[in-house]
Parts: C-alpha cells; sequence; structure tokens
C-alpha cells in the first residue's frame, strides 16, 4: 500500500529582507516517513521549519501539507511560569463551559511523561525543571498536538543515551501510526540510525537527497561541508600541567554535596554524569551562581569568597552556561553588545561607552570564530544556534579568563563548528587556562581530555585516567555500579 504525501515543497526561497538564506529546495514526505534534514549552522535548516511552519513568508516556490504541522524547535518555547501540563495544552486546553479542566490535563500530561518513561510532576513549574525535563516538556507538546507532520529540531541535545532511546522508540511508534516525521540533528549517527532519507543543505541550496542507506556519518559530514575532513579532535596536550589554579575542598551547595578536587593551569579536565547527577549545579556553585554552603575554594592557593558572579569575574573565571538563551546571551540586543557584555567596564570612562572600541573588538570575534552574520550589528535571535554559541564563546573570553568553565559547549553545533570550538578549548589550554569541561558527550570528553571526573547524585563518584579512560568505567561510576 503506497503512502500518501502529506508534505511538499516546491522550489522554495525565503530571505530575511535583502539576505537570501534558502534557494530552490524541493522535496516531498509521505506519511510514516522519517526525512533526516542535516546542514551546517547558517545552513537554512531553522529557516525551513519557519516556513513550513507558517512562521515565515517565502519569496518564492511553494509549501502545501496537507495535515497539521507540530513543531519542537531547537531553542525551548516554553512559559517559565506556567507548570508543565499548562505547557503542553497551552493553546489546545481541555475545558467545559469555558472553564479549564486542569486535572484532566494533568492527567493527559502524566500519561504522556510515562509514555516517555521520565519522571516530571504534571504540576511542577517550567522554571523548576532542568534543561533535559524541559525538552521532555517540548517533546509531550509536540505529541500532544496529535498532528500529521511532526518537526524535530535538535530533539537529543540535552538527552542522555538512555532518554535518546526511549525518544527514538517513541519517533518509530509515531512513524507506525502514518505520521510523517522531519528529524534535525547534528548527531550524525543519529540521523543515519532513525531517518529513511537524508536532506543535506548547504549555504541555503540543497546539496543532496539520499537513502539513509548510502550513507556514513564521515561521508554525510563532507557533503554538508562540500570538503574532506580529517580528525574532529585535536591532539591531546602533553601530560604534566602547570600548578594548581582551582582547587575545591568538601565543597557542598544546593545540588552538590562534599566535593573535591584540583584543576590545574594548562589542564582540561572533563566532567561527566547523568542528565541531573549535579554536574551544572557544582559549575554554577564555581560560579557563585549558586550559594556556598559549606567548604572552600582557593585560587592559586588562596581561599576565595565568591558568593557572587562579579566575584567570580573579579577572580579571572568564565562560565558558558548550557542555556545560552536563557541564561547566556540577550536575544534582543546586537552581536557586538552581547560580546562585550561580560566586560563593558573596560570599554568605557566615567560611565559613558566607545561604541567604536564594541564593534571593533566584535570585528575581530566574529573573523575568530568564522561566526556567520550579516555585520556585528545584528541582533543575536536572528543567529543560527551554533552561531549563537559563538558568540557566547566570545563574551566569556573578553573578561581574559585564567579558569574557564565550559557546559555543553558544542549543544546544537555542527560537526564543522564543534571541531573550531574544540581547537578554541585546546589552545586556551595551551596557552596556560585551567579549563573545565562538562558533556554529556563521552566520545567529546575522551577525545579532548586526559582527565574526567564523574559526578553522580551531586557528589564525586571518581575519576578515570590512563588506561580507565572509556566511556564504559565512566557510564558505570556514573550508575553506581563501579565505586
Amino acid at each position: 500500500m503506497s503512502k500518501e504525501c502529506v508534505l511538499n515543497v516546491t522550489d522554495l526561497e525565503c530571505a530575511y529582507g535583502p539576505v537570501k538564506v534558502l534557494s530552490g529546495i524541493s522535496f516531498q514526505l509521505k506519511s510514516g516517513s522519517i526525512l533526516g534534514i542535516a546542514g551546517e549552522n547558517g545552513a537554512g535548516k531553522s529557516t525551513l521549519v519557519k516556513s513550513i511552519c507558517g512562521l515565515l513568508k517565502p519569496v518564492r516556490g511553494r509549501v502545501d501539507c496537507a495535515v497539521p504541522v507540530a513543531a519542537i524547535h531547537q531553542e525551548f518555547n516554553l512559559a517559565p511560569h506556567l507548570t508543565a501540563a499548562e505547557n503542553i495544552f497551552l493553546g489546545m486546553e481541555l475545558q467545559r463551559g469555558g472553564i479549564l479542566k486542569l486535572s484532566a490535563m494533568q492527567s493527559a500530561s502524566r500519561e504522556l511523561f510515562d509514555t516517555l518513561e521520565v519522571k516530571i510532576a504534571p504540576d511542577a513549574l517550567i522554571s523548576s525543571l532542568t534543561v533535559a525535563e524541559k525538552q521532555m516538556v517540548e517533546i509531550a507538546k509536540a505529541v500532544a498536538a496529535k498532528a500529521g507532520v511532526l518537526i524535530m529540531d535538535e530533539p537529543t541535545t540535552v538527552l542522555n543515551k538512555g532518554e535518546t532511546e526511549k525518544l527514538f522508540k517513541l519517533v518509530r511508534s509515531l512513524s507506525a501510526q502514518g505520521t510523517g516525521i522531519i528529524y534535525i540533528s547534528h548527531k550524525l549517527d543519529e540521523v543515519l540510525e532513525l531517518c529513511d532519507e537524508v536532506l543535506i543543505l548547504r549555504d541555503g541550496e540543497m546539496a543532496g537527497l539520499h537513502p539513509s542507506s548510502e550513507l556514513t556519518p564521515r561521508t554525510l559530514a563532507e557533503k554538508m561541508v562540500g570538503r574532506e575532513l580529517n580528525g574532529i579532535f585535536p591532539p591531546k596536550l602533553p601530560e604534566g600541567a602547570g600548578c594548581i589554579k582551582l582547587e575545591l575542598e568538601n565543597v557542598c551547595a544546593k545540588g552538590v554535596e562534599n566535593i573535591s578536587f584540583t584543576l590545574r593551569s594548562g589542564e582540561i579536565l572533563g566532567v561527566a554524569g547523568l542528565n541531573g547527577s549535579g554536574r551544572s549545579e557544582l559549575a554554577e556553585t564555581i560560579f557563585g551562581v549558586r550559594p556556598l554552603t559549606s567548604g572552600t575554594i582557593k585560587i592559586n592557593g588562596q581561599k576565595v569568597n565568591i558568593s557572587s558572579v562579579r566575584d567570580a569575574l573579579k577572580n579571572k573565571m568564565a562560565f558558558l552556561t548550557e542555556d545560552r538563551q536563557g541564561s547566556g546571551l540577550l536575544l534582543e540586543f546586537p552581536i557586538d553588545m552581547n560580546m562585550t557584555l561580560a566586560s563593558l567596564p573596560q570599554y568605557g570612562t566615567k560611565g559613558v561607552l566607545n561604541f567604536k572600541a564594541i564593534r571593533q573588538k566584535a570585528i575581530e570575534y566574529v573573523k575568530e570564530f568564522s561566526l556567520k552574520c550579516n555585520s556585528p550589528a545584528q541582533t543575536v535571535k536572528n543567529l543560527s544556534g551554533g552561531n549563537q554559541q559563538k558568540t557566547a564563546i566570545a563574551k566569556c573570553l573578553d573578561t581574559a579568563p585564567e579558569i574557564f568553565i565550559f557546559d555543553e559547549p558544542t549543544r546544537g553545533v555542527d560537526v564543522g563548528a564543534r571541531r573550531e570550538i574544540y581547537d578554541f578549548v585546546h589552545s586556551l589550554a595551551e596557552k596556560g587556562c585551567a579549563c573545565l569541561l562538562i558533556s554529556s558527550d563521552l566520545e567529546e570528553l575522551l577525545g579532548l581530555c586526559r582527565k574526567i571526573m564523574v559526578i553522580r547524585n551531586g557528589t564525586l563518584a571518581g575519576f578515570v585516567s590512563g588506561e580507565e579512560l572509556t566511556e564504559q568505567h565512566i557510564i558505570r561510576k556514573a550508575t553506581g555500579v563501579e565505586k
């Protein structure tokens, strides 16, 4: 029995003002099919999603959809002051006689979370959830819409391996029920495992449409960037890092219990653990976002009191947060103002900002990070996810840090930009900066670090190095199998 076409995109062309971002895009999606879309940051993936959802009017071409469309966007679209259930049914509330049926919405939300095999209370406020839990609410919200076409833009970026497997199980179930699915991800192995076909975008144009069976992660990456790719990780730094730069002794805070470790100049120390293990809470404690309840933090051998972000900045620390849109950038501000936001005092005299100096510094960062934008005056919200991440990194770098904490630095970043970020971290450490690298991507940690600290339930589960530096040892410590 042949599948019906539920989405037909014909010769699509889109632009933001005079800047053309998509041109000549044509493809079909059939019921029950899973189409992958791959491309570098700025290739036009998110613009294509906006066009299909009716959020962006094309300059030319057509988008014909025979069924309702639901989308999980790359950045969260949740109301933080509402509960998980209220967000799931926002705009499609269950009601009777104009009165909301709150218990019915909570019950339906609980069933959706059970399907996803996640423990989220339907009455929990979004603002109280972790990034991974927020992602699960977004997924539940899209599933609740019961659309004929479901678009998933980077749905697993903040999910661990187990959560990703549960999501894949759900996607395959929806596909079997006839839902047409568009799956966008920078995790190329996921795209090839899950999808029937892959549409490849490069610089806003089609670079190919291939059955997944004809591709490997390497050939797909090369088609995305239009050239051969060598190894993604730079050579590991030699052993024998410098003096102890940062030291924690029995540090406790909300979500962090009795953590002790040292970080040396020129070292990239990895931090692994399951989502919700306390990795980000540890970073926030070090950086003064989360109050210290007991224990000691030392920098250069001297005890320091870091009770605010200002204290952390004074002590030459930088923190790239995992939620770049929520706490890393001001989306309505231009690139140049974001890049210099944490270091504004050095661009002013007697309270008057030197905007020429700000613009010049931003031009330097745009070039250094190969950031794709019209100009440093472009609003950050109009950048792709990867270019937003580069902007956030530049903001951190502008404070001239000696200790740099990275939390999920390659979240939502394409394979080419990943290599650039890895080279940047490597270069920082090579120059003597002490780097703390938090990541849910074990390949990333193993590729960059000689030593990895594992966090479990807010406590230190141990360190992995030398011959034990393997994914198996990390997972065993993270899950409590190995003490």
